[in-house]
């Protein structure tokens, strides 16, 4: 560029940040992760993963009055608490997070939010439920 447009930039608030979402390497990665999901079948899989997490978690509602409602398409869950339960919900998450569960949350919602991966294995699930369900108790 000219010494003219390049004092413009440096002395104006023109600000560029390059994100590499056009570059050969970004596109190559995104093409292979795409392969991976339809040949692994990772989309499909994710809806049966999914109803049986959900089935999952129904089971511990029936349990626990203070679950209020579980909602969700495949292994996009939430899991909505009664506002007034006991603990609450910073609470909850905290605890889930000490014994090695990471996950979304809602303070003003009351509510939990599971996003795992694709690859998530059955006993991953059900080790979440045997935690959750011991801190409701």
């Amino acid at each position: 560029m000219t010494h003219e447009v390049g004092s413009f930039l440096e002395g104006g608030s023109f600000r560029y940040a390059q994100s590499h979402q056009n570059d050969p390497l970004g596109c190559s990665t995104a093409m292979e992760v795409i392969r991976l999901m339809r040949s692994e079948k990772l989309v499909e899989r994710s809806k049966v993963v999914g109803a049986k997490f959900m089935e999952e978690l129904r089971r511990l509602a029936k349990k626990h009055d203070q679950i209020k409602e579980v909602r969700g398409r495949g292994l996009m869950i939430a899991l909505e608490f009664d506002k007034n339960f006991p603990p609450s919900i910073d609470t909850l998450n905290s605890q889930l997070l000490n014994r090695g569960f990471v996950v979304g949350m809602s303070s003003p919602a009351s509510l939990l939010r599971f996003l795992p991966p694709f690859t998530i294995g059955e006993q991953d699930i059900i080790q979440l439920i045997e935690n959750l369900d011991q801190i409701l108790l």
